[in-house]
């Protein structure tokens, strides 16, 4: 009995948990006195999971800086980190499980206690999918068997050739804009882009690049901004690849630091550690067995239900945003922000009509006071799928913003990535017996009435003919098509 073998790595839960951090900054001695807030920013990541029979244990941090106006008219800044632990239950959550965490900021704001004391409180969402790895073996052929009826179906699969994990870290000294020193940072931001994989000798060579930006105030009281892009390198361990596999690896972040040179201040040291997470897959050609019967005897077997990934292309839709929205008195840009989300869906038949907007906090220069000014607008934008998107799968590939008089115009490009992976449910059959036809062999005559649920196979199947038999016989011109009540002659 030829039997096949495929390795399915399949996610069995996704759950979120969204819940509020906080915490109060007391202003140090050497910063004046705060009168007014203008933004709060952050970024957040986890820093250890532990997983349990029933529950998943994640521990992170919020790293903020609280943006305001000083007594003494000056723009200044202070920093926090928020420490949180929170746990996600379900009962399907077992020790053995691999995990896969994302956080989103969903919502960070700052509160004046009194000119020496801010409350700042977050809103998180911790998303954790639980994935664990089966064995799937199945009947493949069994031309031994004589005048074996068979339901096939050829499918193309991807089947899992192995996973790891590897860090990657950046450690870098980012020089300031000219001989200005560095007062205080302000905002920090890193995106990675050109995420590139390459198989090697039992080795994934996992690369990316980090675009890093940070947003400080000089010791002369002056706005800048320090751009840059650092690689990001990493090999990850895994047995029996070839560069015939497809690789697909995530980073997540683990650790971040962002620290002015204590000695010279005129470079701010980045410190951003990564789990390099590493999954290779094999596009394999199968030939599934989904039901069998014979016209000459007896078949029994096992039949269970199993659940495949099929192949497929990652789908890759851009959609293009442009706005123009009004921003009084601004004279220059100095930093933005923008944070893609999903408002509403309505179904359509096979279409989801999704609406949307774009985020967008701007740090900019106004013409009528000094200092740094905060204001968000929301840009709105709709598109459509056939499948189930959310606010995290939309990325913003481009995107450029320039001053015309008092508006800023937005010009968007929006990846929709959808990361539902392309999961099928099949019957197979395993553990085949042949035994003799308990029936008498004799011919003869059937009229039957098509039943709810019927299909050419199951009434072949029923009376142990050939289906080619039926479709000829009844001179029916598209077998997939037959109703309840169509009368059927069957000769066996």
């Amino acid at each position: 009995m030829d039997k096949n073998r495929i390795t399915i790595n399949k996610r069995t839960l996704e759950k979120s948990k969204k819940f509020e951090v906080y915490g109060d900054i007391i202003v140090p001695d050497i910063k004046p006195d705060i009168v007014n807030i203008i933004n709060t920013n952050a970024n957040t990541y986890i820093y250890k999971t532990e997983i349990s029979d029933g529950k998943v244990r994640v521990d992170g941090n919020i790293d903020a800086f609280v943006i305001y106006l000083a007594d003494n008219g000056e723009t200044r800044s202070i920093s926090i980190t928020l420490n949180f632990s929170e746990f996600i239950e379900d009962s399907s959550i077992l020790s053995g499980m691999k995990t896969k965490e994302k956080t989103t900021l969903l919502e960070i704001e700052s509160k004046i206690l009194n000119e020496r004391k801010i409350s700042v409180k977050a809103q998180i969402d911790v998303k954790a999918e639980m994935w664990e790895k089966e064995d799937i073996e199945f009947v493949n052929a069994n031309d031994e068997m004589i005048d074996v009826q068979k339901l096939e179906e050829r499918l193309e699969v991807k089947s899992c050739v192995g996973e790891n994990i590897s860090k990657a870290s950046i450690k870098e000294n980012i020089k300031a804009n000219g001989e200005s020193k560095i007062a205080e940072i302000l905002k920090t931001n890193v995106n990675l882009c050109n995420l590139e994989n390459k198989i090697s000798y039992n080795k994934v060579l996992a690369k990316a690049d980090a675009n890093i930006s940070i947003l400080y105030l000089s010791e002369e009281n002056n706005i800048e901004k320090l751009e840059t892009t650092i690689p990001v390198m990493t090999f990850i361990d895994i047995q029996n690849v070839s560069d015939t596999n497809t690789c697909l690896a995530e980073y997540t972040i683990r650790n971040m630091l962002y620290k002015i040179d204590v000695k010279e201040s005129l470079n701010v040291e980045v410190q951003i550690e990564y789990d390099v997470d590493c999954t290779v897959y094999e596009n394999k050609e199968i030939n599934v067995i989904q039901d069998m019967y014979s016209t000459k005897s007896e078949i029994v077997f096992n039949q269970k239900e199993a659940l495949i990934m099929l192949a497929n292309e990652e789908e890759k839709e851009i959609v293009k945003v442009e706005d123009k929205v009004l921003v009084e008195n601004i004279n220059s840009i100095y930093d933005v922000c923008f944070t893609p989300v999903i408002n509403n869906k309505i179904v359509n038949g096979d279409i989801i009509n999704y609406e949307a907007e774009v985020l967008v906090d701007i740090l900019f220069e106004a013409d009528n006071r000094n200092g740094i000014n905060f204001q968000r607008v929301n840009v709105p934008f709709v598109f459509r799928s056939k499948k189930e998107i959310e606010s995290s799968d939309l990325i913003i590939e481009t995107q450029n913003f320039g001053i015309n008089n008092e508006y800023i115009n937005c010009n968007l490009e929006i990846n929709i990535r959808s990361q539902e992976m392309n999961m099928r449910k099949i019957n197979i059959i395993d553990n085949i017996e042949s035994k003799e036809n308990s029936e008498e062999d004799e011919y003869k005559m059937i009229v039957y009435f098509v039943k709810k649920g019927d299909t050419i196979w199951s009434i072949a199947k029923k009376f142990k003919v050939y289906m080619e038999n039926i479709i000829k016989l009844n001179n029916l011109e598209n077998p997939d098509k037959i109703n309840v009540g169509d009368r059927l002659y069957i000769m066996r």
